[in-house]
């Protein structure tokens, strides 16, 4: 028996619902074991982290965890699924929120975090495995004197899960999406076999697959664009008495393309509404005598300067440990507009009930969204034609227990939806709402269309993160 293969002993979590014996419950952890180094997690309390996410809405125990740190790895174990037809999930960090990295009595291929493998090239390109965290990246790029183009709010995820939802930041403002730094990508096919995809050479996969949720295939490795690193930003707050006034104030982002800030977000958090504008510089001495040109000069209500470090438009995150019931449970959602859908929104959650925004465990989040080059499937710029769009998020945070605001919550995102659609605006697929099909033929027409044409040639049982999309 291979060193890595580990049995457990008494019931099997979700040997039932595949309805599995004895036997072929063994035989499957035997073929996994087989071509990985790590354990195969399958005891009860090893598959107990896994069978929740960030969001902990949902509870789906796997059968079996497989840690993959190779591509090897990877294609053993979707061989194994496929032959075996037993459904599997790829998971990163967890950080989803409608159970994307969650399988129910099939296998969790969880990403695994090991040695990073960044290539930085001469020619400011960087190649590198998906496994990799982005904390990780960004500290060899600035070694380099380099920068990723755009910077997640959490540098603890890996990757594969950004790149698989598209991903934004403050940076979005003038680079866009992490998906637009992507120049080339190994995909590993749901039944194990790999191949390089560019725009150029198998174009329909790699738009697909960027911001696809895993349904065509999973990323290995990226070779992605990068930027100077500037270590300074010189920052602009901006405070105001509503959101509604906020955005009244940001009309000017939409096609501004002279000099101004290179970071921006916008958030409403325990009663304060406040913009951050922030421009890169390449020490401490230029950016404190570099006020931020363009339309922020005029934006004068009520302004603080400040210079810091890039890492203070990242979101801190501490990631809760423990049973799922003691946990908080989080339901985010982010839409996305042009400019006035994105006016008649905010209008929308200022008319409604209080508490919905205006409460201790809500922040409304805002972010500017440049156009990228390619218009992919399932992007939320994929509306419209102006040059940048707004997002704009509600993250609810639900303490243990706490189901009547858990109620209100999903409430009330159902009715942010149902609004964003009449506006002719998009939902961030990464957020927790569940959209129809018929929903989701209405945002996305001819690409779902596709995108199920294209899973039943690649995966024609289904077995490959039946979750990722709704």
């Amino acid at each position: 028996m291979p060193a890595a293969f580990r049995v457990a002993r008494g019931p099997w979590p979700g040997c039932e619902r595949m309805k599995m014996s004895t036997a072929e419950r063994d035989a499957l952890l035997q073929a996994l074991g087989a071509g990985v180094q790590q354990p195969i997690l399958c005891l009860p309390e090893a598959l107990e982290p896994y069978s929740h996410d960030f969001g902990r809405t949902v509870r789906r125990m796997p059968a079996a965890v497989v840690r993959a740190r190779s591509e090897q790895e990877v294609v053993h174990t979707l061989r194994v699924a496929r032959e075996r037809g037993v459904p599997i999930s790829i998971r990163g960090t967890g950080h989803s929120l409608r159970a994307q990295s969650l399988c129910e009595g099939g296998i969790v291929l969880e990403n695994a975090e090991g040695t990073p493998d960044i290539q930085v090239h001469e020619d400011g390109l960087v190649e590198v495995t998906t496994r990799t965290r982005w904390a990780e990246l960004e500290a060899a790029l600035n070694l380099a004197g380099l920068t990723a183009p755009v910077l997640t709010d959490h540098m603890a995820t890996s990757l594969g899960g950004t790149l698989s939802v598209a991903g934004y930041g403050a940076r979005s403002l003038l680079q866009g999406a992490h998906l637009d730094q992507v120049v080339r990508l190994r995909l590993i096919l749901p039944d194990g076999s790999a191949r390089w995809c560019s725009q150029e050479e198998d174009g329909e996969l790699f738009r697909f697959a960027l911001g696809g949720f895993g349904q065509v295939g999973f990323i290995e490795r990226v070779l992605m664009r990068t930027r100077p690193y500037r270590p300074v930003v010189r920052v602009q707050l901006n405070r105001y008495a509503s959101l509604g006034e906020m955005v009244e104030a940001l009309s000017w982002m939409t096609e501004w393309e002279g000099p101004g800030p290179d970071h921006f977000f916008g958030q409403q958090k325990r009663g304060e509404v406040t913009s951050v504008l922030g421009a890169s510089h390449v020490d401490a001495a230029e950016a404190g005598a570099t006020r931020i040109p363009g339309p922020p000069e005029g934006m004068v209500r009520e302004r603080t300067h400040l210079v810091v470090r890039p890492g203070y438009f990242i979101q801190a995150r501490t990631r809760a440990e423990g049973p799922l019931e003691t946990l908080p449970r989080q339901y985010w959602s982010d839409y996305c507009f042009e400019y006035e859908g994105l006016r008649a929104f905010v209008q929308y959650l200022e008319s409604g009930p209080r508490e919905r925004i205006w409460d201790d465990n809500c922040l409304v989040r805002m972010l500017c969204l440049k156009r990228g080059a390619v218009r992919w499937p399932f992007d939320i710029r994929s509306i419209g034609t102006a040059p940048r769009l707004y997002g704009i998020g509600v993250y609810y945070r639900i303490e243990p227990g706490d189901d009547a605001r858990a109620a209100m919550a999903r409430e009330a995102h159902q009715d942010f939806l149902a609004r964003c659609l009449e506006l002719g605006g998009r939902p961030y697929l990464y957020g927790c709402n569940e959209l129809t099909p018929q929903a989701m033929q209405h945002c996305y027409g001819d690409a779902w269309s596709r995108l199920k044409s294209l899973r039943r040639t690649l995966d024609p049982d289904g077995l490959l993160n039946p979750g990722g999309l709704p």
